[in-house]
């Protein structure tokens, strides 16, 4: 299952950002899905982030605590209402844009000792370029934090109409780190069983969406997965994630 990266033809862009907008609504409502991934990158997160691709503020929620948090998405709507849902919060801000755009003089470089990238960078062509970016974010002891889906043998309609360029391994994704001007300091597969459900309905029954009903029954079966995978920690997964620090020669 640890297959090469691999360019796939992704789906128009409009068309991508439909369903992916759609599918933030369901991810929204999976506060145990969401908490469970956020849990595997807590530890590696410090004071000050910048959340590369925060839409609706799934992960943002979880946030709140840190000194600064800057979230970054190109879609206004999306930013709209994450802003009005962490009006409150003073130490949370949001720009308008894509990570290609950064640093600059709105987010300078070096200014984060935190960059995170869950479910963002399988969305990008140039994945490498997004790194070098994120790199440049982070202070000299930073770390660029990113979680994506797993595994090409697992690409289906789901991914296409996502507007997804590839899945990862843990290898692919480490070399791109490394490319990137970053060394690898932790990998890990997560959500096997996920792995199985995503396969089954993007590439056996090629739906296009996530279900409501299928997200739902899954979010119950979180803490489950989670008991279980912290026993046994499984071979290969839905998800992939990475966590890098910038190389002293970069």
């Amino acid at each position: 299952m640890d297959s090469p990266l691999t360019l796939a033809a992704p789906a128009f862009p409009d068309a991508a950002a439909e369903e992916v907008y759609a599918s933030l609504g369901v991810i929204d409502k999976l506060y145990n899905y969401n908490h469970w991934i956020f849990n595997k990158v807590r530890p590696f997160i410090r004071r000050t982030v910048f959340e590369v691709g925060c839409g609706t503020g799934n992960i943002t929620q979880f946030l709140l605590n840190k000194d600064r948090v800057v979230g970054l998405d190109p879609h206004a709507v999306s930013l709209r209402q994450a802003s009005e849902k962490f009006r409150d919060h003073l130490n949370v801000s949001f720009v308008e844009g894509t990570i290609d755009d950064f640093p600059n003089e709105q987010v300078a470089a070096g200014s984060f000792d935190s960059v995170i990238c869950l479910n963002v960078l399988e969305h990008i062509a140039d994945d490498v370029g997004a790194l070098t970016c994120m790199r440049k974010l982070c202070n000299a002891k930073g770390r660029v934090i990113v979680l994506v889906p797993a595994l090409m043998s697992a690409y289906g309609e789901m991914d296409r109409s996502f507007g997804h360029f590839r899945r990862y391994s843990k290898r692919t994704l480490s070399r791109a780190f490394n490319d990137a001007g970053m060394d690898v300091k932790y990998s890990l597969y997560m959500n096997a069983i996920g792995y199985f459900g995503w396969l089954w309905e993007g590439r056996v029954m090629r739906r296009k969406r996530i279900r409501p009903q299928a997200a739902a029954t899954f979010n119950r079966m979180v803490p489950f997965v989670d008991a279980f995978e912290r026993v046994i920690r499984p071979p290969f997964g839905q998800s992939v994630i990475v966590v890098g620090t910038p190389r002293n020669d970069s």
